[in-house]
């Protein structure tokens, strides 16, 4: 006779693993040719100088990104789907000057005569490109412009042409289904912005995101933001987002928007904590320069819900922390956590029994993994829920049905309804009023 004929254990594993959505990752959209997936993740930033240089809005983004501390574990960077073909054009002309076409990170580089023209240039490029090895084919269009296309169509290739040269990049679709292609092939980030500029498709992906569970930051230099009252400012984009009532996008006004990224800044700022824990409001964005603005102009941009980077009391903050409707980009944040936790642990629940059955017990167990993640939400670490209702009362409370209450169609087909909570906030505090009074 062996133990186990006196002692049988069987362990079943209960382990199966939901993947649970990330609230810390950031994505960085740009139109580049960097390479043959639509998204690519980096752990530090000196990984995203394998596929960008320096000055690539790519990079400044996610340098801003990097630049906080504590950073987040990774960024991505993505890439909306562009054509085969890449169009530069000589814009400057210039005498007896070097002109130069990196490619994969060879670079090409001619020198014009002394009487140039913006053709002559073009097609001493096209030659020394062709000359070399890259995997890349370069055509003279014979009009000062030139092309360049991949041998093999579809291959990414990353290039970097002189400042007297310019790129264009020929986009076949909208942000929104580049946003969904990009998701499609991985979903793993929360935080985007976008490296262009452009309004139309600013309003695009602000359109899409308030369909999904992310959040989206966008910075202009629109001197109308700051300097049209909130009253008679109907054009900028920070107008048109409040006029639409946009929950999930926020806005930054910085004079150097073209090229700096506090929206990338702020959002690399708070997504390393846990959501709930923070307030964007007096956080100090490291990297990025505050803005100089009168009292007036400050108030026109909050007023439109614009966030801004300034110096008050001596320390550079960021002030309004909201988002395009006004409510604050925390509570948004800490309400997706929410929702994605509650939906992870009930269904993790349900693969991992043999049953849930249908009775009390049953309901019971669902009711208690929904207080298990609104008990983390309260609890130090994320604090977003209020430890009660102030007069000494539960923070939040669940309700499930009864058995006994419950319509026999719905368990007939095994649907439970009826199962509600409430949470009180803990918001945050943003100004303090103070009065007192001094005697003799």
């Amino acid at each position: 006779m062996s133990i186990q004929d006196i002692v049988n254990v069987q362990i079943t594993r209960e382990t199966k693993a939901v993947s649970r959505a990330g609230f810390s990752t950031i994505n960085i959209l740009g139109i580049n040719k960097a390479f043959t997936e639509l998204i690519r993740f980096y752990s530090k930033l000196s990984d995203v100088l394998n596929d960008f240089i320096s000055t690539d809005p790519e990079y400044l983004a996610a340098q801003a990104v990097f630049a906080q501390s504590p950073t987040v574990t990774q960024v991505a960077i993505s890439r909306r789907d562009t054509s085969d073909t890449t169009v530069i054009t000589v814009d400057t002309v210039a005498n007896s000057t070097k002109y130069s076409c990196t490619i994969n990170g060879t670079k090409f580089e001619i020198t014009s005569d002394a009487d140039a023209t913006n053709i002559e240039i073009a097609g001493l490029l096209v030659a020394a490109i062709n000359a070399g090895s890259e995997p890349v084919t370069a055509t003279d269009n014979s009009d000062g412009t030139y092309d360049l296309d991949a041998d093999v169509a579809l291959t990414a290739y990353s290039v970097l042409v002189d400042a007297r040269q310019s790129m264009v990049f020929t986009l076949g679709t909208t942000p929104a289904a580049d946003l969904a292609a990009i998701s499609e092939e991985n979903d793993n980030w929360y935080g985007l912005v976008y490296t262009q500029r452009t309004e139309a498709d600013i309003l695009l992906i602000a359109a899409y995101i308030e369909g999904v569970r992310k959040v989206f930051g966008t910075s202009l230099a629109d001197a109308d933001i700051i300097d049209v009252s909130a009253a008679l400012d109907t054009d900028s984009v920070p107008a048109k987002l409040k006029a639409a009532e946009y929950a999930r996008s926020f806005s930054f006004y910085h004079v150097n928007a073209a090229s700096a990224f506090p929206e990338a800044a702020a959002l690399g700022s708070v997504l390393p904590y846990n959501p709930g824990s923070w307030n964007l409001k007096f956080i100090t964005l490291s990297g990025i320069t505050a803005d100089v603005l009168t009292s007036t102009q400050r108030t026109n941009a909050l007023a439109k819900y614009t966030n801004i980077h300034t110096e008050v009391g001596g320390v550079n903050i960021v002030e309004n922390g909201a988002v395009a409707e006004g409510e604050w980009l925390d509570i948004i944040v800490f309400v997706d956590w929410v929702e994605a936790r509650i939906t992870e642990e009930v269904y993790g629940l349900l693969v991992n029994q043999k049953k849930v059955p249908y009775t009390d017990g049953g309901i019971a167990a669902v009711e208690a993994e929904i207080t298990g993640v609104l008990q983390q939400g309260q609890s130090p670490a994320y604090g977003g829920i209020a430890p009660d209702d102030g007069s000494g009362g539960p923070g939040f409370t669940v309700t499930v049905p009864a058995v006994a209450d419950i319509s026999t169609d719905d368990k007939a087909a095994r649907v439970l309804n009826n199962v509600t909570f409430t949470a009180i906030l803990s918001g945050a505090i943003n100004e303090v009023n103070i009065e007192g009074a001094v005697t003799v």
